[in-house]
């Protein structure tokens, strides 16, 4: 109230005419470290009234202005003006506050002067009294006076009029004024939203702990799957509360998970052919990981079930029994096999296939610390560039050479990820730790040896299944 009050006095002087005070909670979460705002709304009479200031700059502390249009009813003579004179005492602003003196209501006429009533026209004709021009011009000025917690935005709004060209600030400090105050009412915004997520993610945490053994909660079952911590904390920060924390085995759980999932993580529901003209595509990746078997279930779903013309190239001339491998796939789904050893042989079979719906390419596998090989596949891939390059990883594979794997891979500009061998593995976070928040998309999901049946197109429904599985 103290610093209310030298606000008033600084900006009006010690004659200031308080007419309302009060007192208001602002900030904080749910009441909690909110502060106390004290609002002053004062007046002055600007009739030359000495120790009333004028402002010739805007003040170091901001003071609204606000000068309100004409008013409906006649501003209140200085009688009643007098008695809410207070002289910047605190007892004259608890009796503003307690509202023990109320301004009475008056006629409204057009043009009111603020000592006097304009009086009525005499009797005999003669014109009525007018006021000088000077005072004419001049309006009551309210001025509100707070403390400097209170916020821009708790202000009672007035209609503005143009403030006297004294007391005008420049544009361009007004603007910056407007700006600055935008930035810090985001960052203030961005504040409470990370700490009610920080909040959503602890009561999350303490109360999975809570749970009953044999009912383990939605993110405790994503915790087992060695999801990591920081995602299990978005996922309950972006869930309505309580979502994280329902049964595994509910249908809650997996809607939950994969409305999440949705938001996180990309999939392209496999390979999807366009309606004029064919797709080429080409598995690549690390040795090991099931390439050519992901690429003989690919090719069996397409010709067995759907019935599309397609073909078989491959480029792994470097392991034994690979080209055999593949030769046993086409002769069992009626394919043609070709086999290519440089980009130029790859650039003319993808040529003599250029009929076909379907052309799918298998390469060697590559080390992704091996400078030569990355470079080698590189120039293999150039041979066309409407190859669309699907990187093969093992489900099996650890977090960090997984991400090696992505980062070493980048530069052959992978399209999709095709995760395989899910079912030799107990935990199956590795995949949305690697594709969380990445501008890469899910495209195959691979489970075994039987082809063509262990293999599913990615989506986020499947994905939330195989982290929910026991």
């Amino acid at each position: 109230m103290k610093e209310a009050m030298e606000q008033v006095k600084e900006a009006l002087g010690r004659d200031a005419v308080i007419l309302h005070t009060k007192k208001y909670k602002d900030g904080g979460f749910l009441g909690y470290r909110s502060k106390e705002i004290v609002e002053v709304t004062a007046a002055v009479e600007d009739d030359g009234v000495p120790g009333a200031k004028k402002r010739k700059k805007a003040p170091a502390k901001p003071v609204d202005v606000e000068v309100p249009a004409p008013p409906v009813n006649p501003i209140v003579p200085n009688t009643v003006l007098a008695q809410y004179k207070t002289h910047g005492t605190e007892q004259g602003v608890e009796i503003a506050a307690q509202g023990a003196v109320q301004p009475p209501t008056f006629p409204s006429f057009s043009e009111a002067p603020f000592k006097e009533f304009q009086p009525a026209s005499p009797a005999n004709g003669e014109a009525p009294l007018q006021m000088p021009a000077e005072e004419q011009k001049e309006k009551p000025r309210i001025i509100k006076a707070a403390s400097p917690q209170m916020p821009k935005e708790s202000a009672p709004s007035t209609k503005e009029e143009t403030v006297p060209e004294e007391t005008a600030e420049p544009v361009e400090e007004t603007e910056e004024r407007d700006d600055e105050t935008a930035r810090e009412d985001a960052e203030k915004i961005q504040r409470l939203e990370d700490e009610l997520a920080q909040m959503k993610a602890l009561l999350a945490q303490v109360m999975s702990r809570e749970q009953p053994d044999g009912n383990l909660s939605l993110q405790e079952a994503l915790r087992r799957q060695d999801v990591e911590p920081s995602i299990l904390d978005d996922m309950a920060a972006h869930s309505g509360a309580g979502e994280t924390l329902v049964n595994m085995h509910s249908s809650e759980a997996r809607n939950t998970l994969s409305n999440y999932l949705k938001r996180v993580v990309k999939c392209s529901d496999g390979v999807q052919l366009p309606a004029h003209g064919g797709r080429i595509v080409a598995l690549i990746g690390p040795t090991g990981v099931g390439k050519t078997t992901t690429l003989a279930k690919i090719a069996a779903r397409f010709v067995l079930e759907q019935g599309v013309s397609a073909a078989l190239i491959t480029a792994d001339t470097y392991r034994i029994s690979a080209v055999e491998q593949l030769k046993t796939y086409s002769d069992i789904i009626g394919l043609p096999l070709e086999i290519v050893y440089s980009p130029e042989e790859l650039r003319m079979a993808i040529r003599k296939y250029s009929d076909k719906k379907l052309i799918l390419i298998d390469t060697a596998g590559r080390s992704q610390h091996n400078d030569y090989q990355m470079k080698e596949l590189k120039e293999l891939l150039k041979a066309n560039s409407r190859i669309e390059k699907h990187l093969v990883i093992s489900a099996t594979t650890k977090n960090q050479d997984a991400e090696d794997i992505l980062e070493k891979f980048s530069g052959c500009k992978p399209d999709r990820v095709i995760f395989t061998k899910v079912d030799e593995t107990s935990s199956v976070g590795l995949v949305l730790n690697l594709l969380y928040e990445k501008n890469i998309a899910l495209s195959y999901l691979a489970y075994g040896q039987s082809v063509p049946d262990d293999i599913a197109p990615a989506s986020a429904e499947r994905l939330a299944e195989l982290l929910l599985r026991e």
